[in-house]
């Protein structure tokens, strides 16, 4: 975390994870397209201050992701970023594999209780649930046609389609 801090990572897409400063895949505009579609999608949580776009998750103190979006359960603090949330979602163009495993494995450790994984080449959106020892013991992978249940309360369930559709 010192490094962080001393800022030489800074402009750098990079994150910590398992003690490891990782390398961050640049965006795509399907990347970014797919990351803005959700942002409107959880706009309600926006408006209550709890959204965070690509912002760290402290989730140990030697990993802190970025992922793509957080619903987090408190609002931000100006001295330590949150370690869990009730909502994290990855979008995934190249970083499948990183994401169903170390990431995933983060998260369910933090307690994350919903864990989205949008797999962009497959069309689908891989939801997990149920953190328990360091994974999640309920995954449900939604594809064109199938409607994601909702998430939160006060958020909507989300038709595949709607996001990845166009």
């Amino acid at each position: 975390m010192r490094i962080v801090e001393s800022g030489a990572l800074e402009g750098q897409r990079v994150e910590l994870l398992d003690g490891i400063i990782t390398e961050m895949s640049p965006q795509s505009p399907e990347h970014a397209a797919i990351i803005q579609r959700l942002s409107a999608y959880l706009a309600g949580a926006a408006a209550q201050g709890l959204l965070r776009v690509q912002l760290p998750l402290a989730v140990s103190d030697d990993s802190v992701p970025e992922p793509d979006l957080a619903v987090v359960d408190t609002q931000a603090s100006r001295t330590r970023h949150p370690s869990t949330a009730a909502l994290v979602i990855e979008v995934a163009v190249t970083s499948h594999e990183l994401d169903r495993s170390v990431k995933a494995g983060l998260y369910a450790t933090a307690e994350v209780a919903t864990l989205w994984i949008v797999d962009v080449p497959a069309g689908a959106i891989e939801v997990r649930t149920e953190p328990r020892t360091g994974s999640y013991r309920r995954v449900s992978v939604y594809q064109a046609g199938d409607v994601v249940p909702a998430p939160l309360a006060d958020v909507a369930a989300l038709p595949v389609a709607d996001l990845l559709g166009g």
